[in-house]
């Protein structure tokens, strides 16, 4: 069963997550030059098919299709089916909203026909041979299934990037998230390798770690912190702190080709193009360097957590309390530590990405 069911509704992801654009467009042009190599079918063949993986409710998934897009125009004019995928639980009406929005349609070039597909990007969701791009970005470190196993003293495998008395992770207690993440991605690449062409793209990225940094160091701290302050407060029980687990794993780039390198099958159906880390500029990072405005910088900080985390958060949270209510306040506490001690939580962006071809 997937860890999540999605990231916030109603378009609040889509607001909020100009970071996630920003990791896109670091390794997009990669694919956008690869588009000069793919096997296009004769005119009088089948349509060219590329495909997005968890692609949420759609805003930056269509910006990035519609750069390859324009890049597969610029050799052909054959049909081409763009396909969006999630699970099922998706705000998939948000996304179709995106792709249609009156006057300023996603695709005015002719001939190119969106289409959604629910499904997890853990297994097939396209017929086998049928695929020519694949792009999955800021989706795998989702994990696909929770191992079984606690992490008591923190919200995250791994780990507080400050240990401490409130919070730390062992490396014993880190271990099956970890063979849990390898051998989600090997199960994400053999779907990919049984859908893709020969000479079919696969562009990779996600958000992850570098030898010095984790996208994560800072903004999980600061939301354990604001949990840790009101089970303080007797706000929440604190089985809620020591059963919340955010099923997400931050890889490293090595960790994210290990597959293709370690398994013989994979082996022999991808080859490594490119592969790299890369820190990524934040824009609330930026605007606050620009302004010194250290209010504006907390709120955006919060709304771009909130985002992904609160689907997460409100499941873990007891029915039997004020679900909504608890749900806000442990927001405002994380805006209110942000604005309190903004160096505490510095977040840095990691993204690591990699560009296969299909063999």
């Amino acid at each position: 069963m997937p860890t999540t069911s999605g990231m916030k509704p109603g378009g609040y992801y889509d607001t909020h997550s100009d970071a996630q654009r920003a990791a896109i467009d670091a390794f997009l042009p990669w694919l956008v030059e690869a588009v000069a190599e793919l096997p296009i079918p004769p005119p009088d063949g089948a349509p060219v098919i590329l495909l997005d993986l968890g692609s949420s409710q759609g805003r930056n998934a269509i910006h990035a299709m519609r750069r390859l897009i324009e890049a597969l125009r610029r050799r052909t004019a054959t049909p081409a089916w763009v396909l969006f995928n999630d699970l099922p639980t998706n705000d998939f009406n948000r996304l179709f909203s995106n792709l249609f929005v009156p006057g300023s349609p996603a695709f005015v070039e002719g001939g190119v026909f969106p289409a959604a597909v629910a499904g997890s990007a853990y297994e097939p969701v396209v017929p086998p041979r049928s695929l020519h791009v694949a792009t999955s970005f800021n989706m795998i470190g989702w994990l696909e299934t929770r191992p079984d196993a606690r992490l008591p003293r923190y919200i995250l495998p791994m780990g507080p990037s400050a240990p401490g008395e409130r919070a730390s992770v062992s490396e014993a207690e880190r271990e099956p998230f970890r063979l849990q993440a390898a051998a989600d991605l090997r199960g994400f690449y053999r779907a990919r390798a049984e859908e893709l062409v020969r000479g079919g793209k696969l562009l990779v990225q996600v958000f992850g770690r570098d030898d010095v940094r984790s996208t994560s160091d800072g903004l999980y701290d600061v939301l354990s912190d604001a949990l840790l302050d009101l089970i303080d407060d007797g706000a929440l029980p604190r089985r809620v702190y020591e059963e919340l687990v955010f099923p997400v794993y931050f890889r490293t780039v090595q960790e994210l080709t290990a597959p293709i390198e370690t398994d013989g099958d994979l082996a022999g159906a991808f080859r490594v193009e490119k592969a790299d880390a890369r820190e990524v500029a934040v824009p609330f990072n930026e605007e606050r360097e620009r302004t010194g405005d250290i209010a504006a910088w907390a709120r955006r900080y919060t709304g771009f957590l909130r985002a992904f985390t609160e689907p997460v958060l409100t499941a873990a949270i007891p029915a039997t309390a004020a679900v909504p209510e608890t749900v806000e306040e442990v927001y405002r506490r994380v805006e209110r530590l942000l604005i309190q001690d903004p160096g505490r939580y510095e977040f840095r962006y990691i993204s690591v990405g990699a560009l296969l071809t299909r063999l």
